[in-house]
């Protein structure tokens, strides 16, 4: 599940296309007007193939995505929040359209264009599905809730209407198509909201399968063990004999310690006296530590601890420059954590998962409706107006301000 989680999927710009505005209160309302579950809430079958033989554009400045009818207009909007003082979209391709040419502005501005029109698509075919959803009973109260929306489009003008109707003029707009264009945004957002499932129960097998998938990239609890160590190290033995061997004398030391341990001597002040690891003064006791931690030469600890129980002795334990005694103080096996304690997170998994399957099925039904469409014609078209308007504005520009400097 969750490299499916990680797998890409068709650019869109979802914020783009649902705005930020008070639109809770308004989701709200539609979920309470009730909702009819026995409606579909998604394309069928049937529904596509009908899709594919409907009516084409008659202008080349049109696309038709589920009977809905998307102008170049519409991809160029501004988005409901945009402050009137910044560029608008369209504003800043016209800028760009000035300075460069038709193929660099084309290459340069069509990923930008096909993300907003992407954007509009999604927000149809949302439209659409929370219209089947919602049927005729939303109408009131998405009407009185765009009203609001447009008077306090006109309080931000101040309150002019006059001055807020101009606003709106220069965003292609009217009063009516305004509210429109809010509705179809709120019903958009709705069946957004509504495409995340929330409220399905998960079941105790889902919640098994789900710990069983990522138990073993997030719930591995590592090993542990704690024990005391006599490190007796050939190169620091005292030898009276010059011709004797130091790795038979750490040897032969290291089996009569062993002697003594087994037979009663307290394996802490035997580690003060004899070992050479740099613990002795502690007798010997190392913190605990995962098992798999430990580096050459250690890692034959790790070995030995795993064959004895808590307060068995292992040892003599030769490694290259160490001869090594251990008493096995706590050990703790590898493991993972329990279902119990992580199940919150479980929980979280399988809830982002479900979202990402809705999500995808929402990618699935804007590329076939993409595919249906005749996309490219279309961007075609409309970034070769702007192109024009923007280079014919500039020429213009340039030919008052040539006779403006005439003696």
């Amino acid at each position: 599940m969750s490299d499916s989680a990680k797998e890409s999927r068709p650019n869109r710009d979802i914020g783009a296309c649902v705005f930020t505005l008070s639109l809770a209160l308004v989701l709200f309302l539609l979920v309470g007007c009730g909702t009819n579950e026995g409606r579909k809430a998604s394309l069928t079958e049937d529904e596509i193939r009908s899709l594919s033989y409907a009516p084409q554009p008659s202008r080349p400045d049109e696309l038709i995505v589920s009977g809905e009818v998307i102008t170049c207009q519409d991809v160029m909007a501004p988005s409901f929040g945009r402050q009137d003082a910044t560029p608008t979209f369209r504003e800043k391709l016209v800028e760009l359209a000035k300075v460069a040419t038709l193929e660099e502005f084309m290459e340069l501005a069509r990923p930008q264009v096909r993300q907003r029109l992407n954007a509009n698509i999604t927000n149809v075919i949302l439209y659409r599905r929370a219209e089947r959803t919602l049927g005729d009973k939303v109408d009131e109260t998405l009407e009185a809730a765009a009203e609001k929306e447009l008077r306090r489009f006109v309080l931000e003008h101040g309150g002019n209407n006059a001055q807020a109707d101009e606003a709106l003029k220069a965003r292609g707009q009217t009063r009516t198509s305004f509210k429109q264009a809010w509705k179809k945004q709120a019903l958009a957002q709705y069946a957004y909201s509504s495409q995340i499932p929330r409220n399905r129960p998960v079941t105790y097998s889902e919640l098994v399968a789900a710990y069983d998938e990522m138990k073993d990239e997030y719930f591995v609890k590592p090993g542990s063990v704690q024990f005391r160590l006599i490190d007796v190290q050939p190169a620091r033995m005292v030898m009276n004999d010059p011709n004797a061997d130091p790795s038979r004398a750490a040897r032969a030391l290291a089996e009569s310690l062993v002697t003594r341990i087994i037979a009663g001597e307290d394996f802490a002040a035997l580690a003060k006296e004899f070992s050479h690891g740099f613990r002795a003064e502690s007798g010997g006791l190392w913190t605990p530590r995962d098992p798999e931690s430990l580096a050459e030469p250690y890692t034959i600890l790790a070995d030995a601890a795993a064959q004895i129980e808590v307060g068995q002795i292992a040892g003599p334990l030769d490694a290259p420059g160490h001869c090594f005694i251990m008493k096995l103080e706590a050990k703790d096996p590898k493991g993972y954590l329990p279902l119990a304690q992580v199940q919150d997170q479980v929980e979280e998994e399988i809830a982002g998962y479900r979202n990402l399957q809705a999500l995808e099925q929402l990618d699935e039904e804007v590329a076939q409706q993409i595919a249906v469409a005749d996309t490219d014609r279309f961007l075609d078209y409309c970034l070769e107006q702007i192109y024009r308007t923007a280079t014919e504005s500039a020429s213009a520009q340039a030919a008052d301000d040539s006779v403006g400097e005439r003696p």
